[in-house]
């Protein structure tokens, strides 16, 4: 990314600086990340170059989602010029406005929205340049190709370049400036390659584990034997006189070496003699689901409405049944990285954070520095699904830095990162369901249970989205003796496979396809028009489950999108494979339509890993799968045919596309493996209950 200021000549649209949230002024920021308020100075949003050129700037940043295309894509259109004249720089404190963090498929649907207001200010200020620069009237002008010509004779025209070259133009951002109607677009809407494919797949990115500064010493920082574990301790006399080594450095609570290359850094830590206080923990993943159980505090009622009782009465039938889901592991490609640099008492860290500015905060409170001492630069970042939120490993590097008076180099190895990373929280979903015979559902009653101090993570998804009369969802939190966090739609998966699993059981129950039950349930018109869609790609059969042809269906919403998804599953010897998938998505204007193809693809591979084979095993206050040999994650040879279709109108404000793909995966995936084998699998991995690998289902009587 560029780290260049935004510069002094040419055409400037300011704006205020809260993108893509509102101050973190409430209890769900605060909850969730830091309490810090952001600048209220107006920062810029938009530059036309004295060149014609055009450079926009966000405080999100790129971790594979593709937004830095997208938001060109919305740039070029509105200003009307090339993909190849936009440049958009992300993720920098000192250049870019103040952003609350890259999370919740945000960027499109509110930072793109503003972007583009920008350029149409930008455009409206080009036209009132270019009507007194060619002596006609704006009306008679059109922006086109990077310059405004009359709407007559293309031929009477001046570039932008033209038109600011020399100036020095500010203008305050629009909110109420005319964008570009959905019949007018020229690069919306239409699939572009994305602008950065070539860096990432030859390696000329530059992710935090690539930042190399002169003189920099790596460090390796000694890491706890189990979560909580506290040094008391240590001998390093053998480690300090190891080649390479700069010194060993005890500051408060950690202890790290600091040498000239990664490798001897690594070898010294080995020898350190360290003796550690440890608790006395003895719970396993095995006691989750009572743990879980018997901590819930704090019910938070997400939807209600009509009288359960009078439900329950009603129903010819009545299902109860509980469902629950393990810890998982967000297992980012990239591994943790920072690079910190004190230079003249400011500090400068490269961090592959999703929240540069968060972390700017955190580390001016912790180092009691101002914020405008601290500069977060946000390299290119290998995956986050949220982990890379909360980043620790900037304030290590930043600490280490200062005491040795040179650059430092954190970086995890990828057991550091399964290990210390926050996980998805184990949730245990009850719900008790009240039909009639013709499949009619007349009432629903769901607790969730979710592990973790962040309630608002098991609050997302935990809504009916069908036309029930009677319901009542509440959700709890739990203790958790795993340090949980952000991951993919929240607590959205948990939910919507509790949910879309029962909705299977009801439509099994009273013999009807489940589709055809869906529907039946169904008014919203999103809803209807995404689950159609799968079916009718999917080639849908109509028939009730079990049928023995491995058909799974479910539906969803997340971030403001609708999601339908139908999978093929078969079972060759004890292992299930997933071998089609057909998805709809519904998130309203798609900006650039191949890569939000993309997103639900991957969401998909990742639904199908949380599905079938992921989970966190610990014992003891220790990780006992901390890396890839023992914590699978879907393979090559897993990835099934997928076909994806859009289905949202363009007039329609767009939605995220990054997270809604991966709610409906693994109830879909367990519908057909019920579908197919006749067993009905309520706890997650599938496949450990399937061939006989977990020792037993641990879900409470």
């Amino acid at each position: 990314m560029s780290s260049e200021q935004p510069s002094a000549q040419g055409l400037h649209i300011v704006g205020e600086v809260a993108l893509g949230f509102t101050p973190p002024r409430t209890s769900y920021a605060r909850a969730a990340y830091s309490g810090a308020e952001p600048d209220t100075q107006q920062a810029t949003l938009l530059i036309v170059r004295p060149d014609g050129t055009a450079a926009a700037f966000s405080g999100k940043v790129e971790y594979g989602q593709g937004i830095r295309s997208g938001l060109t894509i919305e740039v070029a259109d509105e200003l009307r010029v090339p993909l190849e004249a936009v440049e958009v720089v992300l993720g920098d404190t000192d250049t870019t406005p103040w952003d609350m963090g890259t999370f919740g498929s945000q960027s499109t649907a509110r930072v793109g929205l503003q972007l583009r207001r920008a350029a149409a200010t930008a455009r409206e200020v080009l036209l009132e340049l270019g009507a007194d620069h060619l002596d006609l009237p704006a009306s008679e002008l059109e922006c086109h190709d990077g310059a405004v010509a009359s709407r007559v004779n293309r031929d009477r025209s001046a570039t932008y370049a033209e038109l600011v070259s020399g100036r020095q133009i500010v203008r305050e951002l629009q909110d109420d400036v005319e964008l570009t109607a959905a019949g007018q677009f020229s690069i919306m809407g239409t699939s572009v390659p994305r602008n950065d494919a070539i860096e990432r797949v030859t390696g000329m990115a530059l992710y935090s584990q690539d930042i190399v500064l002169p003189g920099m010493l790596f460090a390796r920082i000694l890491r706890p034997p189990e979560y909580g574990a506290k040094l008391v301790d240590a001998d390093a006399t053998i480690a300090e006189r190891m080649p390479g080594v700069a010194e060993v450095v005890r500051n408060e609570d950690m202890l790290a070496v600091l040498a000239e290359s990664d490798q001897q850094a690594a070898s010294a830590a080995t020898v350190i003699q360290a003796n550690w206080s440890e608790p006395a923990s003895q719970l396993t993943q095995f006691d989750m689901p009572d743990l879980l159980l018997h901590t819930g505090r704090d019910p938070f009622l997400t939807q209600e409405a009509g009288s359960l009782e009078d439900g329950f009465r009603q129903a010819d039938d009545v299902i109860e049944q509980t469902y629950y889901l393990p810890y998982v592991s967000n297992a980012p490609m990239e591994p943790r990285a920072a690079v910190a640099q004190w230079e003249d008492g400011r500090l400068t860290v490269w961090a592959g954070t999703q929240r540069p500015f968060g972390l700017r905060a955190e580390l001016a409170q912790q180092l009691e520095i101002e914020e405008s001492d601290v500069r977060v630069i946000a390299p290119e970042i290998g995956g986050g699904f949220g982990s890379k939120s909360i980043y620790p490993v900037g304030l290590e590097a930043a600490r280490l830095a200062r005491s040795a008076g040179r650059p430092v180099r954190v970086a995890y190895d990828r057991a550091e990162e399964m290990t210390w990373a926050s996980v998805r929280p184990a949730a245990l979903i009850r719900i008790k369901s009240g039909f009639m015979s013709d499949g009619r559902v007349v009432a629903w009653q769901s607790d969730g249970y979710h592990a973790g101090d962040r309630p608002f993570l098991g609050r997302r998804g935990s809504d009916t989205p069908y036309a029930i009369p009677n319901v009542r969802v509440t959700t709890y939190t739990s203790d958790s003796p795993l340090r949980t966090g952000s991951y993919r739609s929240l607590g959205g998966a948990a939910n919507h496979f509790a949910r879309e699993s029962h909705m299977d059981e009801i439509a099994a129950r009273v013999g009807l396809d489940p589709v055809d039950f869906r529907l039946r349930n169904l008014t919203h018109p999103r809803f209807r028009r995404v689950l159609e869609a799968a079916a009718r790609m999917f080639r849908w059969s109509p028939g009730a489950s079990p049928s023995r042809r491995g058909a799974g269906v479910a539906l969803g919403l997340d971030v403001g999108s609708y999601v339908a998804a139908c999978v093929q599953v078969d079972a060759r010897g004890p292992e299930v494979r997933v071998e089609r998938v057909s998805a709809a998505l519904d998130c309203g204007l798609t900006v650039n339509p191949e890569g939000a193809k993309n997103q639900v693809e991957g969401s998909i591979v990742m639904g199908m890993g949380t599905a079938l084979y992921e989970a966190i095993e610990f014992r003891g206050g220790r990780l006992l799968n901390s890396g890839f040999t023992r914590y699978r994650v879907p393979r090559m040879n897993n990835v099934p045919q997928i076909d994806v279709e859009l289905v949202g109108e363009p007039e329609t404000p767009s939605t995220g596309a990054g997270e809604p793909g991966i709610v409906p995966v693994a109830p879909a995936i367990a519908n057909a493996v019920f579908d197919l084998t006749e067993r009905r699998v309520r706890e997650l991995p599938i496949q450990s209950h399937l061939d006989g690998s977990s020792s037993s289902e641990v879900i409470p009587g």
